[in-house]
């Protein structure tokens, strides 16, 4: 009710104001608005023009010019000096602007305006397009439903809003205006040009209280660029090769034909897209889903040099190629390579430098000798490594049969609008099952994965060359099997797998076997045969070997090798030392003997590290035959201790058995050559031998005489004249040897000992010292006790520390006399306290004697260098 009161007021003061006009004019948020100002008097034309929202135009706009747009922030005026009206332009208006306006001149007249601000739908937007040379484009704008049948416009903003068309207009033929009378209008701009480019609006025509005073409400700004449609690339190819090269297009050209053009030749366009269109040597692919087009030339040659334009049929968007074809012949040529399902495999590519931004690149060829880029999905099983000296590596990993074919690799160089490979190495990759390794006799299967569309055909196996007479067909999925009772198949078709089972397997079976599908060959397996039979050798660290295999087959084509590796399969691939081809090699040679049907492999300088296994081979067109060999290379070793201690006792009992013998004999041998002092302590020798005899005799007798004695007295005694026995036959030794009194079984003895000590110091006993522990038990009538002897190397030659040991230690040289002899001996003060011991220790010198054992058993003494048996009889 107050808002009808004010409207009701505001038209009152309208009518009653004379030269004062009211009118009210309708914009939207967002959008622009544009209205004429009317007045009377001709004699006010020449007078200032203002619109303002005050007296001060703090906003609005007021201007003295002529026939020129007059801005003010978003406000412009215009006037063209004949007309009775000036136009009003506000851009991008906002909810501040809703309010009371004045427009008029400076002295006589003016209207009130009464501006209102809407939020009306598909009303206010901007947009921004990017657009090319040439192109056609469209332009889409959404009115409201109550504009339906009101007058569509399109305007133009340069120095202000230029009227270009509107639809109550007929068609031209560069800008066409066409009405859907529902929801919206386009405008369509045939073949834009650079100065087409720049801001744009769509508006609707509408009517105020006054029918002679129209406004127009522009509801969508459009800020167009046009862009220059050419481009220049420069592109590296090599001569022989090939070159890929992709266009790249605006999307809204996806669906767009597009052409290669070279020089002013013939223009290739491509009719078909989404599909490779070949022209001579040159393949051409419209990609509409990505705008792009593709490009691949091959088998370069200088003659292909040139400058290529690459565009859109229909516009003058093109990019120039200049392609150049560098002679170079560094490169590596086509090359084999072969991988396993499930491993990998290396390629070699070459890198050559490039203009611009360069990346490693591979690629496959498809059914059209075209190299396509690695889908996505593929590309992470490829890796490249780190290019050195002008070489990459691309890395296959976990090999499947779909990756076998022709690759190409190379160097590929960025740009905005285009993007080339220059292709340089191209490699074949077979692709074949893991080698089946079967047994002499025993049975392996052959596996062959078939593609799912061909579950209902019949499935084969041949062995030999694909495609050729001597192909042999093994078996057929349909075929009965009585025949060949050592052949069964099976076929999975949940998995896809056609599985062959070989039994009872020779020789003969070894080859290559071929899975078939409606006579193609897809995948072939290699059967590998081990012999029942195996070869055992064992040879010493430093020495030889020689292994002869005997021949499997007779076929004159055979080539025979030796190998080593723990499987066949990966010792002919990485383990061959010799071969029929190369017959020395370092420590390794082999040998034909036709005659004795053998080939012989001999090793020489043999190392613990040659042990393991290895392998003779048979080769024959991919069918290879084994004979596995077992290499055993040991380093020889001391005998062993109890061979070596029987071997002494045998020997050492000899000499002491002859002990007497020899140093008489000895002695009248040496008694002209020797001095007094030489006759004086052999003297002393018989004296003190016969005393030793005597007082043995005795003892003996007094043994018998008390047999029923104590058997500590027995045993106290018997150790008492055994230490006493030792410190005569050491002394007595030590006297000769120190004065040259060395008998012919002496040296017999030293140069053996010299043998013996020379294992010894190979086994290092010094960490192993003799020990010679005797104990007698706490009761003598202890049965369960007996008596003990240990033998082993001290330590400590000489401890201290524990006094009852007895050691006896020989000179580095028997002339030292620096290094006497040592006997030590002591008892303890009372028999019954505590265990005896006897320590003897020898050091190990060229004269040092071997291991010593002592042993008391049965009342029995057992010494390994003399034969002493001393029977012990109670007092």
């Amino acid at each position: 009710m107050r808002a009808a009161i004010i409207i009701f007021i505001f038209i009152t003061l309208c009518l009653i104001s004379g030269q004062v006009l009211c009118f009210s004019v309708t914009g939207c948020a967002g959008g622009s608005l544009m209205f004429k100002c009317l007045y009377k008097n001709e004699n006010d034309q020449h007078k200032g023009k203002y619109f303002c929202r005050d007296r001060s135009c703090k906003m609005g706009i007021s201007s003295e010019l002529q026939r020129r747009w007059d801005y003010n922030g978003r406000f412009a005026l215009y006037y063209d000096g004949n007309s009775r009206f000036f136009t009003v332009f506000i851009r991008n208006l906002n909810g501040e602007d809703d309010g009371k306006y004045t427009c008029g001149d400076n002295q006589t007249w003016k209207h009130h305006v009464d501006l209102k601000v809407n939020k009306e739908s598909g009303c206010g937007t901007s947009v921004i397009q990017d657009e090319y040379v040439g192109q056609t484009i469209t332009f889409h704008c959404e009115y409201d439903d109550k504009f339906k049948t009101h007058t569509k416009v399109f305007y133009r903003l340069k120095e202000g809003p230029v009227h270009v068309l509107n639809s109550s207009q007929s068609s031209e033929e560069k800008i066409i205006l066409s009405d859907s009378h529902e929801d919206h209008f386009n405008v369509t701009i045939r073949h834009i040009s650079a100065d087409d480019g720049g801001v744009y609006l769509c508006g609707v025509e509408r009517y105020g209280s006054d029918p002679s005073i129209t406004h127009i409400t522009f509801i969508k700004e459009i800020q167009l660029n046009v862009n220059s449609g050419i481009t220049s690339v420069q592109v590296q190819a090599y001569s022989s090769k090939s070159v890929f090269i992709t266009c790249k297009f605006p999307q809204e050209f996806r669906r767009n034909k597009k052409f290669i053009q070279k020089d002013s030749s013939l223009k290739i366009v491509d009719d078909e897209q989404n599909q490779w269109v070949r022209h001579d040597k040159v393949h051409v692919y419209d990609d509409s889903s990505e705008g792009l087009l593709k490009v691949f030339i091959s088998d370069l040659t200088a003659a292909d040099e040139g400058t290529y334009k690459c565009g859109v049929n229909i516009t003058q968007l093109f990019t120039d190629v200049k392609l150049t074809v560098n002679q170079v012949g560094h490169f590596h040529a086509s090359s084999k390579a072969s991988a396993v399902i499930g491993g990998s495999v290396n390629l070699t590519c070459d890198f050559p430098e490039k203009h611009g931004e360069t990346f490693k690149h591979i690629c496959r060829e498809n059914e059209q000798k075209i190299c396509e880029s690695i889908s996505s999905s593929e590309q992470k099983r490829f890796e490249f490594s780190v290019s050195t000296a002008g070489v990459f590596t691309v890395i296959i990993s976990n090999v499947s049969e779909r990756d076998a074919g022709v690759y190409w690799c190379g160097a590929e160089t960025r740009d905005t609008h285009l993007t080339s490979v220059s292709l340089t190495n191209q490699h074949h990759l077979t692709v074949t099952m893991p080698p089946v390794v079967g047994r002499e006799g025993g049975s392996s299967e052959i596996k062959c994965p078939y593609n799912a569309k061909h579950s209902r055909e019949v499935k084969q196996l041949y062995k030999g060359k694909c495609f050729t007479e001597d192909a042999q067909n093994i078996i057929r999925s349909d075929e009965a099997h009585v025949n060949k009772p050592k052949i069964s198949v099976k076929n999975e078709t949940e998995l896809n797998l056609f599985t062959v089972t070989l039994s009872e397997l020779r020789a003969e079976d070894a080859g290559i076997y071929w899975c078939a599908v409606r006579d193609e060959f897809n995948l072939h397996t290699e059967l590998m045969i081990v012999m029942k039979d195996a070869v055992t050798r064992e040879a010493s660290v430093g020495g030889s070997v020689s292994i002869s295999c005997k021949f499997i087959r007779n076929h004159t084509s055979l080539q025979r090798s030796f190998c080593r590796g723990d499987q066949p399969n990966i010792c002919v691939r990485d383990g061959v030392r010799v071969s029929s081809n190369t017959r020395t090699n370092g420590r390794f040679s082999l040998t034909d003997e036709t005659s004795a049907g053998v080939f012989t492999v001999n090793i020489n300088n043999l190392t613990e590290e040659d042990s393991g296994k290895y392998w003779c081979a048979e080769e024959s067109s991919g069918s290879f035959v084994f004979i596995e060999v077992h290499l055993h290379v040991i380093r020889e070793t001391t005998t062993s201790y109890t061979e070596r201690e029987t071997s002494q006792v045998e020997e050492i009992s000899e000499m002491t058995s002859s002990e007497t013998e020899r140093e008489t004999s000895h002695d009248k041998e040496k008694y002209e050559i020797t001095s007094p002092d030489t006759e004086r302590v052999t003297s002393q020798d018989k004296e003190m031998s016969e005393r030793t005899s005597s007082d043995t005799e005795r003892e003996t007798s007094q043994d018998k005489e008390k047999s029923g004695s104590s058997m500590i007295v027995a045993v106290s005694v018997g150790l008492i004249l055994l230490a006493v026995c030792l410190v005569l036959v050491l002394f007595k030794i030590k006297y000769n040897r120190k004065h040259g009194i060395i008998s012919s079984s002496d040296r017999r003895e030293t140069g053996d000992h010299d043998m013996a000590q020379e294992e010894i110091q190979d086994s290092d006993p010094a960490s192993t010292p003799l020990y010679s522990t005797v104990q007698l038990p706490t009761i003598l009538s202890d049965s369960q006790n007996p008596l003990y002897s240990t033998v082993q190397l001290p330590t400590i030659l000489s401890d201290s520390q524990n006094p009852l040991y007895s050691t006896v230690q020989l000179p580095t040289n028997p002339s030292d006399l620096q290094n006497p002899l040592n006997s030590t001996g002591q008892l303890p003060t009372i028999p019954s306290d505590g265990p005896l011991y006897s320590a003897v220790s020898f050091q190990k010198h060229e004269e040092s004697l071997s291991d010593a054992t002592v042993s008391f058993s049965n009342n029995e003494i057992h010494s390994d260098y003399a034969s002493v048996k001393h029977s012990i009889t109670p007092n």
